[in-house]
């Protein structure tokens, strides 16, 4: 196969390429929840765009040491198709490059995950296989047993199929949730608003990314003492349009099973509270999916109607949503819903012939993104460093690049708090911290002339 495009990245000896075809999106790290029991070259669980996956180290899949998490140089890498339910934790990203085919070496070895060696900018770059390296953490050995539990036993379960699934404790009882339905896990240390004449499963509403879900305490739906604790995590799981949170204490690994050990029994458990149970080599682990989600819906709708009256209190309460930034250390903001990414900045490419508010362009996944210069728009001296960042917004379907010194918050501002500015590109002043902060908030269309688009 032909490589035509290559993400390079590098750690602290060696250069390394991935295709692009591969790669979703690159972002900072964001918080990680460790597993137990977890195979080496997977550091843990995070949120990547509202997905939870597992996050893999780039380095030991090379058995190399592992990337250092808190550097500032560090990055995941998304993955698509179907790596999509991994990222790559990485040490540094160093540039996209179009692959000259002459500059290429490919090697044909089916057990090695170079597929070939790239000669660019004095450097030899090894392209690498995520096939072949996930195969590293994927294989499963099987040795020969009888099956004690009363099922058939699979003669090869390499070629069966899986099912993925969260596993969670309740009161230190094991429970699993089919990871088709979770869409998030975030700590259960957030502000909840408790509904009134509610049942008492349901311990109020909670804020995520201006939409309020009903929480439900999986220890009272159970029947278990809901006993606080910082390892608490509510699951945020979906199904059939609608979503809800879930509260249990804690968040102990995401599992395959294969289907022979998955044994359906809605009709069994009383008030169908379990859709089966999952038999493994230590022990039987109860597990949900749809049916209960449902179920859960169903009891609850009672409380849509006071949602909903939640929702207007707090969209009335809280107008806008911001991303404050500075450059030469004041703060400015964009409205969030014009904001695509936050990338780190990188070397941009000049266009001739051009008004001198154009930083130049760069080229971000396979897509051209203008740079515009704020600096320039705002008459201040340029100044670009290692820690600058680009914010790309979108701009009638034309994505444009800011470069800033740094992010610093993303705010949800109050109206009480926004004073209207009358200027040529400002439009609000936002009064933050009691008024002891004041932040411009600059017109994203204002900012670019049509013949910058």
């Amino acid at each position: 196969m032909q490589i035509h495009e290559i993400l390079i990245i590098k750690n602290a000896t060696e250069s390394y390429g991935i295709s692009t075809e591969d790669i979703n999106q690159i972002s900072r790290v964001p918080l990680l929840m460790p597993l137990p029991l977890r195979p080496k070259s997977v550091r843990g669980l995070c949120a990547v765009s509202g997905t939870i996956v597992s996050l893999v180290d780039f380095n030991t899949l090379l058995n190399l040491a592992e990337v250092e998490y808190d550097a500032s140089k560090t990055r995941i890498l998304s993955l698509n198709n179907e790596y999509a339910t991994n990222a790559l934790l990485v040490s540094e990203v160093y540039d996209t490059v179009v692959i000259d085919q002459e500059n290429i070496e490919y090697i044909n070895q089916d057990n090695n995950p170079v597929l070939g060696v790239y000669k660019y900018n004095g450097m030899l770059i090894q392209v690498m296989s995520l096939e072949r390296l996930f195969a590293k953490i994927n294989k499963v050995e099987i040795t020969g047993k009888e099956v004690k539990n009363g099922k058939p036993a699979v003669a090869d379960k390499e070629e069966e199929d899986n099912i993925r699934f969260l596993i969670f404790t309740l009161e230190k009882e094991t429970f699993a949730l089919n990871i088709e339905y979770l869409q998030e896990i975030i700590l259960a240390d957030t502000q909840i608003t408790e509904i009134n004449g509610s049942e008492t499963e349901v311990v109020g509403l909670v804020t995520i990314r201006d939409e309020l879900l009903v929480v439900i305490d999986l220890r009272r739906y159970y029947s278990f003492a809901d006993v606080r604790d910082e390892k608490n995590r509510i699951l945020i799981a979906s199904y059939d349009g609608k979503r809800v949170g879930l509260l249990v204490d804690d968040v102990v690994d995401i599992e395959n099973y294969y289907t022979s050990a998955i044994e359906y029994m809605q009709d069994t458990f009383e008030d169908n509270k379990i859709s089966g149970v999952i038999h493994t080599k230590e022990s039987i682990i109860s597990f949900f999916d749809h049916n209960v989600l449902n179920d859960i819906f169903t009891k609850n709708d009672s409380f849509i109607d006071q949602k909903h009256m939640i929702e207007e209190e707090v969209s009335q309460r809280s107008l806008m949503e911001v991303i404050v930034f500075k450059l030469l250390d004041k703060e400015y903001a964009f409205e969030v819903e014009n904001v695509d990414e936050i990338i780190d900045s990188v070397s941009a490419t000049d266009v001739a012939f051009t008004d001198s508010s154009i930083g130049g362009i760069i080229n971000i996944r396979g897509q051209i993104v203008t740079l515009i210069s704020l600096f320039d728009k705002l008459h201040l001296q340029t100044k670009i460093h290692e820690d600058s960042k680009i914010i790309v917004c979108n701009i009638n379907d034309n994505r444009i690049g800011f470069i800033v010194d740094s992010v610093s918050d993303i705010l949800e501002v109050e109206e009480k708090d926004i004073r209207e500015e009358e200027s040529e590109i400002f439009t609000n002043v936002l009064y933050l911290d009691n008024g002891k902060r004041l932040v411009l908030t600059m017109d994203i269309n204002k900012l670019v002339n049509k013949e910058e688009v």
